[in-house]
């Protein structure tokens, strides 16, 4: 692909300054139109070193509003950050509705850069694979961002020359400030390694434009031209609703299996929560001398103990090391960016727990049943959210998934008791009387959850809960053996 282009190409400084005096016009009217659209873009510059990036994006950031983007470098990132899941630090940076977010240098250079060089004992980063960028960024697109890919393309002579005048300009600083990767004195093996990434990740909804950079004139007209028009296009063409998937009539059925009376007496529920919550207690020690972490998610039926389950595992932990992320429907914040980005910032270090009341589980079920989430929305979700924990599971993080099943006359039993207790009343809403009411479409959509998202590395615990005692110490003992299992015990 790359030397199928024309590195000859030259502009006179004043054709330089007449055409980009009309593109940067064109550049500030296209942001302030995707602002408008609430169409989120990220704009990604990739390429070889020395193919003054900086002076490009400073360029352009001089013709947008400032407030309506940010600058990002993978290069510049922190030695917690690399410890992230490779996703995290994307994730966390993600544009909001209207917003632009810049990477000089991004996930690319960052794949690239770790199988070259590594980074630390602890990097899962070369597990990361074209296929799981793809997937990244078709999540995005098909959630209406716009992604823009530059990779800027020089000769090596060309290459050379340019660091060698970086190197006299600004001195030994420069290498200081921009310690990235140096392909010149190998130029060959990178050329062949960057025609690889371009092939295997160039696709429609987020291709490739190859732009050459040898005259750097040239190459700013060619990336405003490209950045104005792709916007301008995204925001004015038609948004074609995409058919859902075709899928097979759901058989799914794993509660109707499920017998949610098992019996646990009081007596035996306090000899084995001791115990239990001992050793829990010794086994997050552990967890964080291996810096090991995890993620716990809770789901389950309202009123079907959630939060007592919750309380009996956090009894047993040192409060420094975990957090509890209750979920609810997003608030205004949370809707300007993609569905999973909650869940993503608040990844645990390594070392800790991240529990989660209530999950990214939401999408194919409370979104899919009231109609929150179009169909082709929340039925693509399944392999969305198996990608993003495969790859939390691939950087070492250990994942419980509860489903904490009771039947419907327990419910109506425990939502009578709330309503007559004055000091259980908050727990109570009209809310749950209503998904009370859509009992069998929300057994439909569990049943389908459970099946299609239950994995090696990311298994579903269905919990049989109309007896408190018995599936607190499920819970317990399941996140026990995990932790057991990950120690090697």
């Amino acid at each position: 692909m790359l030397e199928k282009l024309d590195l000859s190409k030259k502009v006179s400084k004043e054709d330089y300054n007449r055409i980009m005096e009309e593109l940067g016009e064109r550049l500030g009217r296209a942001q302030r139109l995707a602002r408008d659209a609430k169409k989120p873009v990220l704009i990604v510059f990739e390429g070889w070193r020395g193919v003054r990036r900086s002076a490009l994006i400073n360029e352009m950031m001089q013709q947008m509003d400032a407030r309506g983007f940010n600058v990002y470098s993978t290069v510049r990132m922190s030695e917690e950050e690399h410890e992230q899941p490779f996703f995290t630090f994307f994730w966390r940076h993600l544009p909001a509705l209207g917003h632009i977010a810049v990477y000089h240098r991004s996930w690319y250079y960052l794949k690239n850069a770790h199988e070259v060089r590594g980074h630390g004992d602890r990097c899962k980063c070369l597990n990361i694979s074209y296929e799981h960028i793809n997937n990244f960024e078709k999540m995005l697109t098909d959630d209406n961002y716009l992604v823009i890919k530059f990779f800027l393309h020089l000769s090596n002579e060309q290459q050379k020359k340019n660091i060698d005048k970086n190197a006299k300009t600004l001195g030994k600083a420069w290498r200081d400030l921009s310690p990235a990767l140096d392909e010149s004195e190998d130029y060959a093996a990178y050329l062949e390694r960057y025609e690889r990434m371009l092939e295997a990740t160039d696709k429609v909804n987020a291709p490739w434009h190859l732009i050459a950079a040898e005259d750097g004139r040239s190459a700013r007209i060619d990336v405003f031209t490209t950045l104005v028009e792709t916007i301008e296009n995204a925001v004015h063409a038609p948004q074609a609703e995409a058919a859902p998937p075709v899928r097979p009539a759901s058989n799914y059925d794993v509660l109707s299996k499920i017998d949610a009376n098992k019996e646990l007496s009081k007596e035996e529920y306090k000899e084995k929560l001791d115990k239990y919550q001992k050793k829990l207690s010794q086994l997050q020690i552990e967890m964080f001398k291996e810096q090991i972490p995890v993620v716990i998610g809770f789901e389950g039926w309202d009123a079907a103990g959630k939060g007592g389950a919750i309380r009996r595992l956090t009894a047993a932990l040192d409060p420094l090391g975990f957090a509890v992320h209750p979920v609810a429907a997003p608030n205004v914040v949370e809707r300007q960016f993609h569905y999973q980005w909650r869940f993503w910032i608040n990844l645990p270090a390594p070392g800790n727990i991240a529990i989660f009341d209530r999950t990214w589980y939401g999408r194919v079920m409370v979104e899919r049943i009231e109609g929150f989430a179009k169909p082709q929305e929340w039925q693509r979700a399944y392999d969305e959210i198996k990608d993003m924990e495969a790859q939390w599971a691939e950087h070492g993080v250990a994942i419980a998934k509860f489903w904490l099943q009771i039947d419907k006359d327990e419910q109506l039993r425990r939502f009578n008791d709330r309503q007559s207790d004055p000091d259980k009343q908050w727990k109570i809403t009209d809310e749950d009387w209503r998904n009370r009411d859509k009992w069998d479409a929300y057994e439909a959509a569990v049943n389908e959850m459970l099946v299609r998202t239950d994995t090696s590395y990311a298994p579903w615990t269905v919990v049989e809960g109309n007896n408190k005692y018995y599936a607190r110490l499920k819970v317990l003992k399941t996140v026990i053996d995990l932790f057991e299992k990950k120690l090697g015990k």
